[in-house]
């Protein structure tokens, strides 16, 4: 059976509820990756799912300082990304893309799921620049998309099937330590 692990980095907790569903699918452990959780615990996972919503700043930092700790274990991981937020569809594949460029991994899939935009929990500055935009424009801003759990429950199902697949199975590779020793 492949080893799998569920990372994700959430501000509104939509993040948190999609890999929740894919870990309950996948029955695998489901981390958040602001927790202290080393590279090296990578060690005996096959898999690693991102879940991640790439719109917040906060967000993307955590997420880019999560995938500079684990970037040389990603090489010989299978890598699943699932794009949850409000992406047209243009936008998800580039920003997938992008990131299988600067962490390259064994196999790559991505996956997205609509989520939504919490205007209560935002931070007071990108709320006080909403209030200004809305009192401009006198267009009221709140709350749009709805997370679809549906759409989790069936990518967490695609993940499942996916796991399956022979090239997926395939054992972990210790990743080479580069050797500290200069030969002159």
């Amino acid at each position: 059976m492949n080893r799998a692990i569920v990372t994700y980095e959430t501000f509104h907790g939509s993040a948190k509820k999609v890999a929740e569903v894919i870990g309950e699918k996948l029955n695998c452990k489901v981390i958040n990756v602001d927790t202290p959780f080393e590279a090296e615990d990578l060690r005996e996972i096959q898999t690693v799912i991102l879940v991640f919503n790439f719109r917040g700043p906060y967000t993307a930092q955590l997420t880019k300082l999560y995938l500079g700790r684990v970037k040389e274990q990603l090489k010989t991981k299978n890598v699943i990304l699932v794009g949850e937020g409000l992406f047209s569809e243009k936008e998800f594949p580039v920003v997938a893309q992008e990131i299988y460029d600067n962490h390259p991994s064994k196999n790559f899939h991505k996956f997205f799921v609509k989520g939504q935009l919490r205007v209560a929990t935002l931070f007071p500055e990108e709320r006080a620049l909403l209030d200004k935009f809305s009192q401009l424009t006198g267009m009221e801003i709140k709350d749009m998309g709805e997370l679809d759990l549906d759409r989790a429950a069936a990518v967490a199902a695609e993940i499942e099937e996916l796991l399956q697949q022979e090239d997926m199975q395939a054992p972990v590779e210790e990743a080479k330590a580069e050797s500290k020793t200069k030969w002159i």
